[in-house]
């Protein structure tokens, strides 16, 4: 990608720092998605007093716009309304959890929770909504910002608001506003209670001056002002924000909004705002919710997607662990971990991921307390509207449709897949193994030793009452584990016939000639070996008969630039359980 290096040379060059340049020297040797990535974190600490010249603006604009056709944008109109408020020009009240900058352009304007500088967050690492804003935005944006601050001669006051374009995002315009900031875990005072509802009144009435949309309407995305870094509580903070929108419309009977989204990014949040806007209150109408709602969402990539699934005559489907995390199994959440394993915590373990490797247990008794906790959770997994959708979408392929997983967890198994039919390179917890690897047989079922054990384990203290259902080696009686590929005793003789099974497939791939798609669903970068080079591979060996849709979240979606400009690739950065269904849903499949 010649622009995007071009780009970052010259922005290196700004700097007289050695070790800029030793970058600069190996920038050839960097993936696409990692130049991406220096970019914005280049973007994000560069000071704005210096300008861009025109070329570099142009170049950048370029750049964040060709990775804005990977995401998915959600209409607002599709967002379905939870109420309405009753006046002579009714305003509908939309909510909606997601990322506030993948609102499409039928959105007039979405909300910066700014600092008073207005210039965005300096650290590259920030997830604050200010940054996430001025990165998709663009380096444009942040010159205005300058530049209004400048004319200004001081800080933004807290409560005040401030519109600026919106540039390389989907929304036209930014109402960027300053909360109050209140030390975490303290309760707000009436002043800063004032000062919240004074943003939410600045933002609307900066709103009134933005143009409406051709089919005049302005709908204007609400976030959680002072949430985050700021420390306002959640609940207080939603209920001045839901509060003060419906004083203000009763105070401005002609306005032109006729739209407002209040915009959660948790489900914690999502929840508190449904609450509050499901209650019935003069001038508040609710609106009942039916069946799950399908939003209107759209992307160039992934209607490039659904055509190549359209077209193809087999399928492989290369599935991670982003996957599982669509289905709800996310092994880097706390809030699952504290959910099935409360008594686990004691260990310092707050996520599924910290298991991995970790060799504090007091007594194998101690390990397998949590390794049958976690079994069982595992096999009363409920079955998910998304594999059965994926599968009985796969099962119109025949013999012509294959699943590579590095999931252990056996889902797709379990909802419904033909277990001839994939391969488990990573292993499977159905399976347990000797961890001396005493013998290559030395591996047997889990099942019978959960359901030994299950009895003997306190649901409420979540410990093996029983030492004796301590699994042990059959034929060295020493300690055993789940046979995944953890570490290097891992034993893969269980696995090799369903490697054998991928080897065919995957030959016949080569040799049939069939329109092939391989659909990668949340493969991550830390085994790519696994999964992610060999899809490429066999991609680049298809001789243009096979095509990859990369499916993921951040710089995980990326595909190789020359595979994408081949037309050999696509990715979507996107949630899985967002789009899944846009992909595979209404395509019949094409007979050879």
């Amino acid at each position: 990608m010649p622009a995007l290096q071009h780009v970052l040379r010259t922005l290196l060059s700004q700097s007289h720092n050695i070790h800029t340049h030793h970058i600069e020297d190996h920038l050839e040797s960097l993936e696409a998605w990692e130049q991406i990535q220096l970019l914005l974190q280049l973007l994000c600490v560069r000071l704005p007093s210096t300008p861009l010249s025109s070329d570099i603006l142009l170049d950048i604009d370029s750049i964040i716009k060709y990775e804005r056709n990977h995401r998915i944008l959600t209409r607002g109109v599709s967002i379905p309304p939870i109420a309405l408020l009753k006046r002579s020009r009714p305003a509908n009240i939309r909510l909606w959890k997601g990322d506030i900058t993948t609102l499409a352009s039928d959105v007039t304007a979405i909300t910066n929770a700014a600092n008073s500088q207005m210039l965005g967050c300096f650290q590259p690492s920030h997830k604050c909504i200010d940054n996430v804003i001025h990165s998709w935005a663009g380096p444009r944006l942040r010159e205005e910002c300058f530049d209004i601050m400048t004319s200004r001669g001081r800080e933004l006051p807290v409560g005040e608001a401030v519109v600026t374009g919106g540039y390389c995002l989907p929304t036209p315009f930014v109402i960027h506003t300053v909360g109050p900031q209140l030390d975490r875990g303290v309760a707000p005072t009436n002043e800063q209670r004032q000062q919240l509802r004074q943003c939410y009144v600045s933002v609307l009435d900066a709103a009134e001056s933005l143009p409406c949309s051709a089919d005049g309407t302005k709908r204007i995305a609400l976030c959680g002002i002072s949430t985050g870094l700021f420390a306002f509580p959640a609940h207080d903070a939603a209920v001045i924000a839901v509060e003060t929108v419906k004083a203000w419309f009763a105070h401005h009977e002609d306005t032109t909004v006729t739209d407002i989204i209040f915009v959660t990014y948790t489900d914690t949040d999502h929840s508190i705002y449904n609450y509050l806007l499901g209650l019935s209150k003069s001038p508040w109408v609710p609106i009942p919710q039916g069946p799950v709602a399908r939003y209107s969402i759209q992307g160039e990539s992934l209607s490039l997607a659904r055509r190549w699934l359209q077209e193809a005559e087999a399928v492989i489907v290369s599935a991670g662990a982003g996957l599982s995390a669509a289905d709800g199994l996310d092994y880097t959440s706390e809030s699952l971990f504290k959910k099935h394993f409360p008594t686990f915590r004691k260990y310092q373990l707050y996520r599924l991921y910290d298991v991995f490797g970790f060799t504090g247990w007091p007594s194998e008794h101690d390990r397998w307390s949590y390794y049958f906790t976690h079994l069982e959770m595992i096999r009363s997994w409920p079955r998910s509207d998304l594999y059965k959708s994926l599968i009985a979408w796969l099962s119109k392929f025949g013999p012509d449709a294959y699943v590579r997983t590095s999931n252990a967890d056996g889902l797709f198994v379990a909802n419904g897949w033909d277990e001839n039919q994939i391969s488990t390179p990573q292993g499977q917890y159905a399976v347990l193994q000797c961890l001396a690897n005493c013998r290559p047989d030395s591996t047997c079922p889990s099942l019978p030793w959960l359901d030994a054990a299950l009895p003997a384990l306190d649901p409420k203290t979540q410990r093996l009452n029983d030492p004796s259902k301590v699994p042990k080696c059959l034929n060295c009686s020493g300690a055993m584990n789940i046979c995944v590929r953890a570490a290097s005793w891992f034993n893969d003789r269980p696995f090799r016939a369903g490697e054998d099974r991928w080897r065919n497939f995957r030959r016949s791939v080569l040799e049939n000639g069939k329109k092939t798609v391989i659909l990668e669903l949340g493969v991550g970068l830390n085994t790519p070996g696994v999964l992610r080079w060999p899809n490429e591979d066999l991609v680049r060996k298809g001789q243009g008969q096979v095509k990859l849709i990369r499916v993921g979240m951040g710089p995980s979606a990326s595909v190789p630039f020359e595979l994408e400009e081949g037309g050999l690739a696509a990715n979507i950065n996107a949630d899985i359980k967002l789009i899944l269904n846009e992909l595979i849903s209404s395509h019949e499949v094409t007979k050879s």
